[in-house]
């Protein structure tokens, strides 16, 4: 059976209409811009860096470990577009599979901590690191660390 001109084109016009709806509905559930939101749980890998959203937590693979960023206590550390007399300090809170602890970066430096078999390494901040960044209240913090085992 043929297909007239009129069907063929209605058919690819009707597709392009099906794909824009379904992008624009992946595009909608995403409620935060730094957060990848189409990504089932996040998995990271003993001994590599990753990156976590505050708020966020990962499965650590291969281990007992469950860490969640819970928020940030202080954030005194100089934008990379200023220049300042002092480094400054980033204070975070996170928890351990439900055990909460802090680690810091910058003046006040206690990057690491001790859980079980596992040493916990706050390494850098990601976001925000410049001086309007830090002024949008509505962004989300993302630091760098990484997880060992001892």
């Amino acid at each position: 059976m043929l297909q007239s001109n009129d069907d063929m084109l209605g058919s690819k016009y009707m597709m392009r209409i099906l794909s824009l709806v379904g992008l624009l509905i992946l595009i909608a559930s995403c409620n935060n811009p730094n957060e990848d939101c189409c990504a089932g749980a996040k998995k990271v890998e003993l001994g590599e860096p990753f990156s976590i959203n505050e708020g966020e937590t990962i499965d650590v693979e291969n281990s007992i470990i469950d860490l969640t960023f819970s928020t940030v206590i202080e954030d005194s550390l100089c934008p990379n577009d200023v220049e300042c007399v002092t480094q400054g300090t980033l204070k975070i809170s996170v928890s351990i599979n439900g055990t909460d602890r802090s680690l810091s970066i910058g003046d006040i430096s206690n990057p690491t901590t001790q859980f079980n078999d596992y040493t916990i390494e706050l390494q850098k901040l990601i976001y925000p690191v410049k001086q309007a960044e830090k002024g949008n209240s509505n962004s989300t913090y993302a630091v760098q660390m990484m997880i060992t085992r001892t």
